[in-house]
């Protein structure tokens, strides 16, 4: 039962679509009809937005869909059409190409072929399948392995990680004919010359409150409105309440108490603070739990979930020992992709780095190999030509308009790369009942933002005018940052009227209803299957020992360009420089070309337009329905320990423990660390404990011990491990 409800509910069947060109296609010998001169709808994914509907193409396409009708709709989606007359084909996804798309197009014989998919490893998998060699495009992988960067923890190029595998830009359509297959771009901040800026925001304020209106007017009874302290979230709230539907949501932000890190609660603290003072104005009600679902599974199916839905594309991967969602459809309306209206990248823009470029139209190149040190972490592992060659993609990624310099040219990278991969999880969320809006994601949004100052719109001028145009008094509430600058108009008493201090007693109305539903959730049975139980594991310790057994199996596999892969990354995890969940996740899309753990996926064939399974084509017979045998190699067992540090009066004690069945399959090594410096060793045995003198070590200094797993017999696969610092 689980495994039915990880396969419909959590995991993503990813679809490829072979599109066959037949040469010896007989030439027409009449005038095409007007019909056959359009491009018609044949296949569809995902979640489309319209004006009078929220559509899911996965359960059909609409009658008489056509390009024209689809092309400024919101969602997560993709249309094939396809046009009788010359039988091309035209692949179009939403506007801001939160649904990706991966294609690689050769002929075979005389017959141009185009294989494109919504998962990157589905694309592999199917072009082995089809006889088609693929390997890693090392500069682009490598340069993500090596490094750590918010740039870099997702797609930063067109090229994949895969040599010959692209990815289609956003914005761009891809037209497919018997000449190959070529890319027709739209600027996504391009307007109509004869647009003007208040005029792009109406349009946009419109579409965004009539899409509100479906979510408000639905039969689903639990909708939720996010709001925090930013400029996101209030953007969207105003269009909700001008929209006079704000009171059929309820309001949700975060438990500040739920967090960990202390500057974290302190930003969520004050998030709180402004959200109950706008929700006590609005007259709203907060959310409250309905009911959930979950199960348990092991770390290899939290891994399999996560590459499912963005192999290649996305890396932060948790390593959660279960999943939740809605026992029934929820929606909400959340504040997204609004970095797209003013500045991005801030950390980047921060760094000392930044601040040495020139920062020209003319020097965007010059200033991108520049950075790219910067975004790479470790790029000193890098070979010379391969990190020559990375630098060069990372400068061609950038170069998105010949008139802008680096500070907007990142603006324009974040659109076609870090914003899909960040908030294109619409239909993820919708397969586990929770539909999500974000009104902030109109073109005309985006089109509108590049009509004014730059400076201006970096201070914010979009969110400010686009509340001033809808719900003005938001703008008087104070934000998370304080109020709007000077050039903004504000009177001087609301400027004075500053946001309270946080505190706890005020909230109570808040923590109680959290504190119900924490207990909900709490008391919530997970399912697991009895027949195969499902220990808690740690999900840290987890990912560090799928990411080590990746590199030494890539290693074994391929003639890798970095040295020694198979202790690098290992090393780097235990020294807390590479993250082991985001290492893990880009280590199994890279070696999926070798060991066949592809997504699953639905395979299809269009010939003439049509779905055509086991078509013979003019140049090798049925190819298509005639696979390679499948080879998939299974993970290794996790091994997971954990690194016990004990010092005493004149000696400490590390213990090794482990509960893995493996354990006994390695030898140990511990080494102790008097701050940088090695001051006792134990070589490989089966020991899991070593003691070591600590007679010469003076009080009040640290220390902690590091632990080597070797595999016995000929394998070199290595985990390591430190253990806490401890002060003698």
């Amino acid at each position: 039962m689980t495994d039915n409800l990880i396969e419909q509910k959590l995991k993503h069947r990813g679809v490829v679509l072979t599109l066959a060109m037949d040469s010896h296609r007989p030439a027409r010998t009449t005038s095409p009809s007007s019909g056959d001169r359009e491009y018609r709808a044949v296949y569809g994914r995902g979640v489309l937005w319209t004006d009078s509907a929220v559509i899911s193409l996965d359960h059909g396409l609409p009658d008489g869909m056509r390009s024209q009708a689809v092309r400024h709709q919101s969602g997560q989606w993709f249309l094939l059409f396809h046009r009788a007359s010359d039988d091309s084909y035209r692949i179009i996804t939403d506007p801001l190409g939160y649904h990706r798309l991966y294609y690689s197009s050769f002929r075979r014989g005389d017959d141009q072929i185009v294989v494109i998919g919504d998962n990157q490893t589905s694309v592999v998998g199917e072009l082995q399948r089809l006889g088609r060699p693929v390997d890693i495009d090392w500069p682009i992988a490598a340069s993500h392995l090596l490094s750590t960067h918010t740039m870099m923890q997702s797609s930063f190029s067109h090229r994949t990680m895969y040599a010959g595998v692209r990815s289609l830009p956003a914005g761009a359509e891809l037209v497919v004919d018997h000449a190959g297959a070529k890319e027709e771009h739209k600027h996504l901040f391009s307007a109509a010359s004869d647009a003007g800026y208040d005029d792009l925001l109406e349009a946009g304020i419109a579409r965004a409150q009539a899409q509100i209106r479906l979510l408000a007017d639905s039969q689903v009874p639990d909708k939720r409105h996010a709001l925090s302290g930013g400029r996101d979230s209030r953007m969207a709230m105003a269009m909700t309440v001008s929209a006079g539907v704000h009171r059929e949501f309820t309001m949700m932000t975060a438990d500040p108490r739920r967090s960990r890190k202390p500057s974290s609660r302190k930003v969520l603290e004050h998030d709180l603070t402004i959200a109950s003072e706008l929700r006590r104005h609005l007259g709203m009600q907060w959310s409250r739990e309905s009911g959930i679902t979950g199960v348990r599974h092991d770390a290899h199916t939290s891994l399999d979930i996560f590459q499912s839905h963005v192999a290649g594309a996305r890396f932060a991967w948790a390593g959660s020992g279960a999943t939740t969602w809605p026992d029934a459809l929820r929606v909400e309306v959340h504040g997204g992709s609004g970095e797209l209206l003013r500045r991005a990248y801030q950390n980047m823009r921060d760094h000392p780095s930044f601040g040495a470029l020139d920062d020209r139209p003319e020097t965007v190149a010059a200033d991108a190999r520049a950075l790219f040190p910067t975004l790479v972490t470790h790029h000193g592992y890098l070979p010379q030509d391969m990190a020559e060659e990375a630098a060069e993609a990372f400068a061609d990624s950038l170069d998105r308009d010949a008139d802008l310099p680096m500070s907007e040219q990142l603006n324009m990278h974040y659109a076609a790369f870090r914003n899909r991969d960040h908030f294109g999880q619409i239909n993820q969320q919708f397969a586990r009942n929770s539909l999500k809006l974000y009104p902030l994601a109109q073109p005309e949004f985006l089109q509108a933002s590049r009509l004014i100052d730059p400076d201006d719109r970096n201070r914010g001028r979009v969110a400010y005018d686009i509340i001033r145009m809808t719900y003005p008094q938001l703008n008087d509430f104070a934000f998370d940052d304080g109020h709007w600058p000077e050039p903004f108009p504000l009177t001087a008493q609301v400027r004075r009227h500053g946001t309270a201090p946080y505190v706890p007693a005020d909230h109570r109305d808040f923590f109680e209803g959290e504190d119900l539903d924490t207990a909900l959730r709490a008391a919530t049975p997970l399912l697991s299957d009895p027949k195969h139980p499902i220990a808690p594991f740690d999900g840290t310790s987890a990912a560090a020992s799928l990411a080590a057994s990746s590199a030494s199996e890539l290693s074994d596999l391929a003639d890798t360009p970095l040295e020694n892969l198979h202790a690098l990354i290992p090393t780097l995890i235990a020294q807390g420089r590479l993250v082991a969940g985001n290492t893990a996740a880009k280590l199994e899309s890279m070696t999926a070309v070798f060991t066949g753990r592809h997504t699953p996926y639905d395979s299809v064939l269009f010939t003439s337009g049509l779905p055509a399974n086991g078509s013979v084509l003019s140049a090798v017979g049925s190819w298509h329905s005639a696979p390679a045998p499948p080879v998939r190699v299974a993970r290794d067992e996790l091994l997971v320990f954990h690194v016990d540090l004990e010092p005493h009066t004149d000696e400490a004690v590390v213990t090794i423990r482990c509960n893995s069945a493996a354990a006994n399959s390695v030898e140990w090594a511990v080494y102790l660390y008097q701050e940088q410096t090695k001051i006792g060793q134990k070589w490989y045995d089966d020991r899991r404990s070593a003691r070591f003198s600590l007679a010469d070590v003076p009080a009040g200094t640290r220390i902690r011990a590091l632990v080597f797993t070797r595999e016995k017999g000929p394998s070199s696969r290595v985990h390591r491990k430190f253990s806490a610092w401890r002060t003698i």
